[in-house]
């Protein structure tokens, strides 16, 4: 006799808007401070023009908004809400930045970053995840470094405009952004191993795809 599925778990209740009113106005001075951060770098990673000269207050307001409008609809017992708004800003940044035309051409971290690091002709790896370096550069290295540093953004970017409609692949780039680990974004986001481990599976899937693209395009 065939075993009976276990009936699926009902979604977790979305935040009324009194919730979600309570929380804006319990956020702390070093809250405020870590989404206003957020959202001065995600500015500056998409660029203003982007951003159609959008300021990261206009990009911490939207968030709101949308969240407040049920666009975006947080589930109190999923995540938390400044976790959860984090999210937000990120992915808005994100969909700001498909709509530009741009160049075409833990363990689970290393899996992804070692499928999209770029190496130079010194043998040295780069991930687009890394900030991009302030150093001084030798002369003759300044034009190859720039040329990698343009590549790895430009994939970095159309990956997370990829995701952008997505709040949990979302979450798992800008823990990674942030240098977190799989534990680390699990906890935080409110992901369990399962879930993590599937959103994973499709960056990498997709990564490894505008790779070979990018490749046929050089090849030809």
């Amino acid at each position: 006799m065939a075993q009976e599925k276990a009936p699926e778990a009902p979604p977790a209740r979305v935040a009324t808007g009194l919730e979600i009113s309570q929380a804006i106005e319990e956020l702390t001075e070093e809250d405020s401070e870590r989404l206003e951060q957020t959202a001065i770098n995600r500015i500056c990673r998409i660029g203003r023009l982007a951003a159609h000269n959008r300021t990261h207050e206009d990009l911490i307001q939207e968030a709101m908004c949308r969240i407040l409008d049920g666009t975006r609809q947080w589930r109190p017992e999923n995540v938390k809400f400044v976790p959860f708004l984090l999210g937000v800003i990120w992915s808005i940044s994100s969909e700001w930045a498909s709509h530009h035309e741009r160049n075409p051409d833990s363990p689970e971290y290393a899996a992804i970053e070692s499928q999209i690091t770029k190496v130079d002709d010194e043998g040295n790896s780069h991930s687009p995840f890394e900030a991009i370096a302030s150093t001084q550069p030798d002369v003759e290295d300044e034009i190859v470094r720039a040329e990698l540093e343009s590549e790895q953004k430009a994939l970095l970017q159309q990956i997370e405009a990829h995701f952008s409609k997505d709040e949990n692949a979302s979450y798992v780039l800008m823990g990674w952004s942030d240098g977190m680990d799989g534990p680390a974004i699990r906890e935080l986001f409110g992901l369990d191993e399962t879930a993590y481990r599937t959103i994973v599976r499709r960056i990498r899937r997709y990564s490894q795809k505008i790779i070979r693209k990018g490749d046929g395009q050089k090849s030809k």
